[in-house]
């Protein structure tokens, strides 16, 4: 999610002006945030799309075909996020540790804190729209991917201990992440603050040096 003027999603690196479906998921989340699913109907996010109306039906059919196009949307951006921290880091355990650091920031702005609250919202919905749930399944499937992907080069790089299992590791990280990440938002204590410390400091105990000592 990025620049709040537009709705917290742009369109991709190197496009110029975002097309029709770019332009109505912005809309959809702009509505989103300011109703709440509960509230949200397809004439809010008709109120804040900028183009004709009927371009929004013509693509869409309900509220919630509109959000499950805007998770999948959604999903995608932040993917690319991450892609884009990966490609900067130094090593796979910096990778590991970037995605703990994009996913579980220390500090939040309220930007991104809108936009992790309406996707926690949409999330709660996921309990009975079969569209929701098979779209958090494949954001969740690609995100333990990654996780497993950096640990398992970690592994065969000689960076990572390998009695590291990559696959479990990465579902335990995520769902770690997931639920510090939904208590953040629904309770009033600090559960970042410890959750992160533990993460960095599971990662730092099973990283290795290149002589195969810890780091």
């Amino acid at each position: 999610m990025s620049d709040g003027s537009n709705g917290g999603v742009d369109a991709p690196d190197g496009e110029g002006a975002p097309d029709v479906n770019t332009l109505i998921m912005q809309a959809t989340y702009r509505a989103l945030c300011e109703h709440g699913y509960a509230e949200l109907s397809v004439s809010h996010i008709a109120a804040e799309f900028e183009k004709s109306k009927s371009l929004l039906y013509y693509h869409y059919d309900s509220k919630d075909d509109l959000l499950a196009g805007f998770l999948r949307f959604a999903g995608d951006h932040f993917l690319a996020m991450l892609d884009e921290a990966e490609r900067e880091a130094d090593s796979p355990v910096d990778r590991v540790r970037s995605f703990v650091d994009i996913y579980l920031g220390a500090e939040l702005d309220e930007e991104m804190a809108e936009a992790q609250r309406a996707m926690i919202d949409l999330r709660a919905q996921a309990v009975a729209e079969p569209r929701f749930r098979e779209e958090f399944t494949r954001i969740d499937r690609h995100l333990r991917e990654r996780l497993a992907t950096a640990l398992a080069d970690g592994v065969e790089a000689g960076v990572v201990d390998d009695v590291v299992d990559p696959e479990p590791t990465a579902t335990w990280l995520l769902s770690a992440l997931s639920g510090a990440m939904l208590q953040r938002h629904t309770a009033d204590y600090d559960v970042v603050t410890p959750v992160r410390a533990q993460l960095h400091g599971y990662v730092d105990y099973y990283a290795v040096d290149a002589d195969g000592d810890g780091e």
